[in-house]
């Protein structure tokens, strides 16, 4: 405290880390914000990392993300290779600058040439797509204004260039253009954007590349309890075992009835599967078959398939007949799909009391996706809630099995203050996770957040 309070940043930084986790003294958040920031702005490229950790998350400090991006990226041009990771997933995002896949590599790719692992795995995603060109040119120019170690940091501090607290930075991936294969790999990696550090752990993710390895039965039920939560990363993974008859039989309309299921809420991964299987050989005609057969699931993915254009043989009432009738059937999915189209009045008069109705139906039978969609249904609803607090503990219950709408679901609480405080960081965190996992919703409503206090500069100019 003596040397912080004479100056010494790095005393400084350390007495704002000791405050924010409470080592030796009881945690103040406003006490480390405050230590923290002294030494950021003193330049010290740990405190810059860190203090912007607090700002872009709003964590004991007013939400301010273009002001975070300044700290990253002076960390960033001292050589803390964390933080050149976070500058260039920043210039990946179009939230706080203007998406530019030439600077995001650029950064990255210096992270990743120090051996950050995270960077190394990102740099090859964006790397087809840059200009050589043109991040040799953004290389000069950043180098001619780089950062001055030694005019800001004595010596014997430039070693400090790593944090030694392990805050967590919600990451955007870059945002793909056109799929064109779809890996084991790449969507056991997707179950990490959920969000429960606790599953990751149980399911032995971070060592499993392929699902064949994936699939014990311990996994394959957590896997199902979350597609039937409403993840549509799971989803999409039980689809893929159906289709390559990996743990379950081979069910090509099975993966097919998955893969929508999770296409409607987002996934791009599962709408390429879905497209691909709608080219295989054979398919369309089984399916028509076991629909006319009046099978309940074929019936709902001939339906799925005519609705996103996959096949033409069918009016949109015909689908939307078969759909019925796969709902009346007490077929889960179709009772969710149809009500989606009364509540929404696509395909099919907008009617909300019907749509809610077939939500609840379903949830009377066991579907949580159905309970939170009727939740979530209320949040924007123009009419008084019973019971808010209620209300938010069933969504934060449905998001930690999984659920990407009730994510959503409790950004509009935190920003609205229902039946919890209104915050302003938490509502950028949920919308933030939900838009990583596919939300266009979220991805908007993160948008106009940001540009409600988009400050007036170059720098941060995206239009």
């Amino acid at each position: 405290m003596q040397e912080a309070n004479s100056g010494d940043v790095l005393a400084q930084h350390e007495l704002g880390l000791r405050y924010l986790l409470g080592e030796g003294m009881t945690a103040d958040t406003t006490k480390a914000v405050y230590w923290l920031s002294k030494a950021a702005n003193q330049k010290l490229p740990s405190a810059m990392y860190n203090y912007a950790i607090l700002l872009i998350n709003g964590w004991g400090v007013d939400w301010d993300p273009f002001s975070a991006f300044k700290f990253f990226k002076g960390a960033a041009k001292a050589g803390m290779i964390q933080a050149q990771y976070v500058v260039g997933i920043l210039y990946t995002d179009n939230l706080i600058v203007k998406r530019d896949l030439n600077y995001a590599f650029y950064w990255v790719k210096k992270s990743a040439d120090e051996g950050y692992e995270p960077a190394e795995d990102v740099v090859v995603q964006i790397e087809p797509r840059t200009s050589p060109s043109i991040v040799d040119s953004i290389s000069k120019i950043e180098e001619e204004n780089d950062f001055d170690l030694e005019k800001h940091i004595k010596p014997e501090h430039k070693s400090n260039l790593t944090s030694p607290v392990d805050l967590v930075f919600i990451e955007f991936d870059s945002i793909g253009d056109t799929i064109t294969s779809i890996t084991d790999s790449m969507l056991i990696t997707d179950l990490d954007k959920i969000g429960i550090d606790s599953l990751l752990i149980k399911m032995n993710v971070d060592s499993i590349t392929s699902l064949t390895l994936l699939v014990s039965p311990e996994n394959v039920e957590k896997l199902l309890e979350l597609a039937q939560s409403g993840s549509p990363e799971a989803q999409t993974i039980i689809g893929r075992l159906h289709e390559k008859g990996i743990y379950f039989s081979n069910d090509l309309i099975a993966a097919a009835a998955y893969y929508f299921r999770a296409l409607r809420i987002d996934s791009q991964k599962a709408r390429y599967l879905l497209w691909q299987l709608s080219k295989s050989p054979g398919f369309l005609g089984r399916v028509e078959s076991n629909a006319k057969n009046y099978d309940a699931e074929a019936m709902f993915v001939w339906y799925a398939l005519n609705s996103v254009n996959y096949d033409n043989q069918l009016v949109i009432d015909d689908a939307i007949n078969l759909l019925q009738k796969s709902a009346n059937d007490n077929y889960i999915p179709a009772m969710i799909e149809l009500g989606l189209n009364y509540y929404t009045g696509r395909y099919t008069l907008e009617d909300k009391l019907e749509g809610l109705q077939y939500w609840e139906d379903a949830a009377s039978m066991g579907s949580t996706e159905a309970k939170v969609r009727i939740i979530t249904a209320s949040l924007y609803s123009n009419t008084e809630l019973e019971n808010p607090e209620s209300i938010f503990d069933e969504l934060i219950n449905a998001s930690e099995n999984g659920s990407l709408l009730a994510q959503v679901g409790l950004a509009h609480c935190y920003q609205n203050g229902i039946g919890t405080p209104p915050s302003k960081g938490e509502t950028v965190n949920y919308y933030r996770v939900a838009s990583q996992r596919g939300s266009q919703y979220a991805y908007r409503e993160l948008q106009k957040l940001y540009d409600e206090i988009r400050p007036d500069e170059t720098e941060f100019s995206i239009n």
